[in-house]
């Protein structure tokens, strides 16, 4: 049975008050027209609310046992209202979102901070976790959007870029060549420290070393950028990770050097559901997103970037333009470039 809830609201009113007076001042409603809501409700449930007189007005027996459901499911719809009211409004709700450990890391903490700020009724949900558990949260709807490398054979995702990011080899200063760089085939013959195979980044330069013949002397597989960095700080081998693992990070010793011949690179962005709609606070965060992601610097032509010098201040200049998917990128440098896996 469907019940309509103003005819509810009515009977509350009047059970509350006890008079079809003043639950009709209350409620702006003329008597006649609360006595008719009450009758329809009546009807629809087979049986009679209250006992009326010319004196007063109380509960039948079926009138006492509605009463308690009555206000349950009255203040069960008001709260529902407030919150939607609030996250239209930005003033409550939840944001939820995923991205790989080094990007929650390096890249959106003082993002996030300017957003409470702004908004904090907001609350924010980030969930840490490799691309391909990011990729499948959207799928599922748990997150909102996520924020990751660009999936690739993926038609039910859109796909917004923010940056293009480079995957830069950490090692010892004196292993750079003169222009502070280092070949790929040049990393074939050190020992490498570099994420699993699961990983995204893993298999693009794979790819690339496979296209030229290489082979790597892998060290350590590890899950995590971070890790990688820091067992290349113990001197185990050459860290291989990409650009946002090191923004504002520093490893003395150690120098972030550009992969050449071919250089790496992929592109960063946002990952969302195609056709899904974001509530108001999650679509004024992908603003926020978009218009100050960090925009890391190119690396130095002549000498090797110390880890820390791959951050860049977060600003309200907008992030660096990207074609969009299936668009061929404009002025940019020649280089391997992949996606995550759908």
């Amino acid at each position: 049975m469907s019940v309509n809830l103003k005819l509810l609201n009515a009977f509350l009113l009047i059970a509350e008050h006890g008079s079809f007076r003043r639950a009709a001042e209350l409620s702006g409603r003329s008597q006649s027209a609360l006595s008719l809501q009450v009758r329809e409700l009546e009807g629809q449930l087979g049986a009679s609310l209250f006992h009326r007189t010319t004196r007063s007005v109380s509960l039948t027996r079926e009138g006492q046992a509605l009463l308690p459901h009555a206000r349950r499911a009255i203040a069960e719809m008001e709260a529902g209202l407030r919150q939607v009211r609030a996250a239209a409004g930005m003033q409550g709700g939840m944001i939820s979102l995923g991205c790989p450990p080094h990007i929650a890391e390096r890249a959106l903490p003082a993002l996030l901070a300017r957003f409470h700020a702004a908004h904090p009724g907001v609350a924010l949900r980030i969930r840490e976790m490799p691309q391909a558990e990011v990729l499948e949260g959207i799928r599922r709807q748990e997150l909102d959007f996520g924020i990751g490398p660009r999936p690739a054979n993926a038609p039910s995702l859109t796909f917004l870029p923010l940056m293009e990011e480079e995957i830069l080899a950490l090692a010892p200063a004196g292993t750079a060549g003169r222009d502070g760089s280092i070949t790929l085939a040049a990393l074939g013959s050190l020992p490498v420290i570099i994420t699993s195979g699961t990983n995204s980044m893993r298999a693009m330069v794979e790819e690339a070393a496979a296209s030229i013949g290489v082979s790597f002397q892998l060290r350590c597989e590890v899950q995590t950028p971070e890790t990688a960095i820091a067992l290349a700080a113990e001197g185990l081998g050459v860290a291989i990770v990409p650009q946002l693992a090191l923004a504002g990070r520093r490893v003395p010793g150690l120098a972030a050097l550009r992969i050449t011949d071919p250089p790496l690179l992929r592109e960063v962005g946002i990952v969302q559901l195609r056709g899904h709609r974001l509530s108001p606070s999650a679509a004024a965060f992908q603003a926020l997103l978009r218009a100050s992601f960090p925009s890391m610097p190119m690396m130095g032509a002549t000498t090797p970037l110390e880890p820390g010098d791959c951050a860049k201040t977060i600003s309200s200049e907008p992030a660096r333009s990207v074609a969009l998917a299936g668009s061929k990128p404009a002025g940019r440098r020649h280089g391997k470039r992949v996606s995550a896996s759908d």
